[in-house]
């Protein structure tokens, strides 16, 4: 091995680490705002939390705004690449969404701990246009991915919706914040598990299918479903 192929290679794998320590602070830096919100989110805490040193968080973000905003960024890409795995796994575009809907309330992350970071960052969105901007691109990510997924399902014949498909992805990206609130609060005595089973109905509604049979059944009867005037 010459020097010069070895000097590469440990810079190679320094960057690596570089980049596996940043990653390990922002997971760290969601759970902090999960737990104690955006204003709660310090250097302080996050070192304590982390047991990285707060010269080390300063290093890679040098001010709050950026960890807060980096926080962010880091969560959408792993929900993006969380759900593209679920995607690919789908055999049909009502499957996808089924799966999309299911996806909203059981991912990797622990239900109270997601949903706890995403409620925290919308509030302080409200007075933060840094934020605000960040919200506003998650939820075109999101709407783009029900957009996408709604599309499919009505190219394959598989439902014919009353409502158009960026209509129904607003609506569908609404009704999940608002019931992720009140299951995160137990409000009207809601859980994940009845959050699940209400955006499914809803959806199934909506869909113009049989909604026990898409509760229980990712395929909910296709072949009815052509069989009712599909076009």
């Amino acid at each position: 091995m010459t020097e010069k192929t070895a000097v590469k290679r440990t810079r190679s794998v320094t960057t690596e680490a570089m980049a596996e320590r940043r990653q390990s602070i922002l997971h760290y830096a969601s759970q902090v705002i999960s737990r104690s919100g955006v204003e709660g989110c310090s250097f302080a805490e996050l070192s304590e939390l982390s047991g990285f040193s707060i010269g080390m968080i300063q290093h890679y973000f040098r001010h709050r705004e950026r960890l807060i905003s980096a926080t962010v960024e880091y969560r959408t890409e792993e929900t993006m690449r969380e759900w593209q795995r679920i995607y690919a796994n789908g055999e049909n575009a009502l499957e996808r969404l089924h799966d999309l809907l299911t996806f909203a309330v059981e991912g990797d992350t622990p239900f109270a701990e997601a949903w706890g970071f995403w409620l925290e960052i919308y509030a302080a969105a409200h007075k933060n246009a840094e934020i605000r901007d960040s919200v506003a691109e998650v939820l075109s990510t999101w709407r783009t991915l029900f957009v996408r997924a709604l599309e499919e399902a009505i190219e394959e014949r598989l439902l014919n919706p009353t409502a158009d498909v960026d209509e129904l992805a607003t609506l569908f990206t609404a009704v999940i914040d608002g019931l992720a609130i009140q299951s995160l609060n137990n409000i009207h005595q809601s859980t994940p598990k009845t959050m699940i089973e209400t955006l499914h109905r809803f959806a199934a509604r909506e869909f113009g299918i049989d909604a026990d049979e898409f509760i229980r059944n990712k395929r909910s009867k296709l072949v009815g479903v052509r069989s009712k005037g599909t076009p």
